[in-house]
């Protein structure tokens, strides 16, 4: 990665509107398909095209640990990120499961966990064995945050140079929904209380003593909300900054991202801090369960395409996305014309 300040080249708005009028030239009522309609303008505008490329398609599910998990904020053990990491390249996870269904290649990426995964297949990316605990100190250094961005944008580049169409995010990390939440607090100015969700299904005694925890880490390290870099070091994760590179990336190189979850909004809320719309060249897949997730989107000012109450994370959202992408192809390339059924409507 050259620089933290990308050219993005912009969304080309020719093609937005090209792939508007093309829709709207297909045999059914004008806006009938809705979201997806949306979605197909919005890829044309990133791809600079009408001819959407989306058959070729890789999730990118960077792996790392928190530090903040040992402070009790997670009712999951942090030895489930090794295991689903090996375990998703077996086949055997939620996401890896819908890639079979969708076409997908997945790619799994250490940046950070705490556990030796030298030949497993797992990309070694690995910044350290896990962030800091966050209560007690800063997360990560500013270099270490830096780190993980170029770690992200490094896999990316190297997923677009295969010739993937598409990328898509996940992750895996116990506790990342704590990270996650102190992230969109401090950059969007709202109390932990209205961002701090029960992530692995956590009782109500643990989801108040994980709301002091990240109203505690942000009162004693002092994120600057206005410097993204900052918030990722000392209340981040190195699985987030990474989708923050990848995000820079993808949008370098005119590629569609497709956002997961909640773990996802905070990367790109930390994305479009440190460049502003960036946002443009991200697609959102589905609305999470997380109760912060509306907050980000509004900032964001991203609508999910899907709302299934899901909170698996993986990137598993962000796969099951692929068969509308899917859908709309064969829509705009099998459907007849209102032109050729010499069809006129009549207001």
């Amino acid at each position: 990665m050259q620089t933290m300040k990308p050219h993005l080249g912009g969304i080309s708005q020719e093609c937005r509107d090209a792939m508007q009028t093309k829709i709207n030239g297909l045999a059914k009522p004008v806006g009938g398909l809705g979201k997806l309609e949306a979605m197909a303008v919005r890829i044309a505008g990133i791809e600079q095209t009408t001819n959407l490329r989306t058959k070729h398609r890789c999730c990118l599910v960077f792996a790392a640990d928190h530090g903040v998990e040992r402070a009790g904020v997670s009712a999951t053990p942090r030895k489930v990120t090794w295991q689903q990491a090996i375990n998703t390249l077996a086949g055997h996870t939620t996401v890896a499961a819908l890639a079979k269904a969708n076409n997908c290649d997945v790619k799994v990426i250490d940046v950070g966990v705490d556990y030796d995964l030298s030949g497993t297949g797992v990309i070694d990316k690995k910044i350290v064995m896990g962030t800091k605990n966050m209560v007690n100190e800063p997360a990560m250094t500013r270099d270490e945050a830096v780190q993980s961005i170029c770690a992200g944008y490094n896999v990316a580049q190297q997923a677009i140079a295969a010739g993937n169409d598409l990328l898509l995010v996940g992750e895996l990390g116990m506790g990342n929904t704590t990270p996650a939440s102190a992230i969109i607090s401090v950059i969007l100015g709202v109390p932990a209380e209205e961002v701090v969700g029960r992530g692995s299904i956590i009782s109500d005694k643990r989801l108040a003593h994980k709301t002091a925890v990240v109203n505690q880490a942000i009162r004693d390290w002092q994120p600057d909300a206005t410097d993204a870099v900052d918030v990722l070091a000392k209340v981040g994760g190195f699985e987030i900054g990474a989708k923050v590179g990848a995000m820079i990336c993808a949008a370098e190189n005119k590629t569609p991202l497709i956002l997961d979850g909640f773990i996802s909004y905070s990367a790109a809320v930390l994305a479009e801090r440190l460049i502003p719309g960036i946002t443009d060249y991200l697609v959102a897949s589905h609305f999470s369960r997380e109760i912060g997730s509306q907050k980000a989107l509004n900032w964001l000012g991203l609508t999910p395409l899907l709302d299934l109450n899901m909170a698996v994370g993986e990137g598993s959202g962000a796969v099951i996305s692929l068969g509308l992408i899917d859908s709309m192809q064969s829509i705009l390339e099998n459907m007849n014309t209102l032109a050729e059924l010499d069809i006129r409507y009549v207001k």
